[in-house]
């Protein structure tokens, strides 16, 4: 909000490091709502803070844990760690 309000730089990044945290069931599924609102927002919304408005979404877990927000986003791209190595698996594709 701080670069936005001073007219430089306009961001539709949103980046959260391990939000699930302490979350249970319950909670990750109103977490996941508050973020699909953030980049799908209704009219008139709260969600708009101050004129920014998110379009993509980064969430660093260490496991996904988190069915419930599956519903929330419209693709959910993963790193693997496997054998010693790691790949981006995209939409269910495997990819190096």
């Amino acid at each position: 909000e701080l670069l936005a309000k001073r007219g430089r730089l306009r961001s539709s990044l949103l980046v959260l490091d391990e939000p699930l945290t302490h979350l249970d069931r319950s909670g990750r599924g109103k977490f996941g709502e508050v973020v699909k609102k953030m980049v799908h927002p209704p009219l008139q919304s709260e969600y708009a803070f101050h004129g920014l408005r998110v379009s993509t979404v980064v969430l660093i877990l260490q496991d996904l844990a988190a069915e419930e927000l599956e519903e929330a986003f419209d693709r959910m791209d993963t790193v693997v760690r496997e054998d010693g190595g790691s790949y981006v698996k995209l939409d269910g594709a495997k990819q190096l």
